[in-house]
């Protein structure tokens, strides 16, 4: 790159904005991440079914998020692109999220066989015993006819 291309990019450009943020607002953004903290374990404690205490922590951990990327990165006071970014990345992290929900809540579904799978470790490959309560199977030979008097 040229010396030109970083010349836009310098302290005096109108590009680089200097942001100070005051003191009493990471001190209420501090506040509000404890208190959210607090929220998401006495949300732990109640049992409002696995789903729900899922959404429900997804949700502060993502309020949680949202606040310290506004503040302590600065989002809320630089470039509006910069949001819109952190912004579709959630999205896209929340689609991830759902396509992993639906493959979890249907594994097992179509794994009739695993019942019948060695739980030997050091030979994965064995083929599974016969229980005793399976029927036996049958013999290659056939009986021997009983024997005329």
């Amino acid at each position: 790159m040229s010396a030109d291309a970083h010349a836009h990019h310098g302290p005096g450009s109108p590009d680089h904005v200097p942001h100070v943020t005051p003191l009493p607002v990471y001190l209420k953004t501090f506040g509000a991440l404890v208190i959210l903290t607090f929220v998401t374990v006495g949300v732990s404690y109640i049992d409002l079914g696995t789903t729900v205490n899922l959404i429900i922590a997804v949700a502060i951990a993502t309020i949680k998020a949202t606040t310290v990327a506004a503040f302590f990165m600065h989002l809320a006071s630089d470039h509006k692109f910069h949001s819109v970014v952190f912004g579709s990345s959630l999205v896209f992290l929340a689609i991830f999220i759902s396509f992993t929900m639906f493959d979890t809540t249907a594994r097992g579904m179509f794994d009739t066989d695993k019942k019948n799978r060695p739980a030997n470790m050091h030979d994965p490959f064995a083929v599974p015993t016969v229980s005793a309560s399976a029927p036996a199977a049958p013999s290659a030979a056939p009986p021997a006819p009983p024997a005329k008097p």
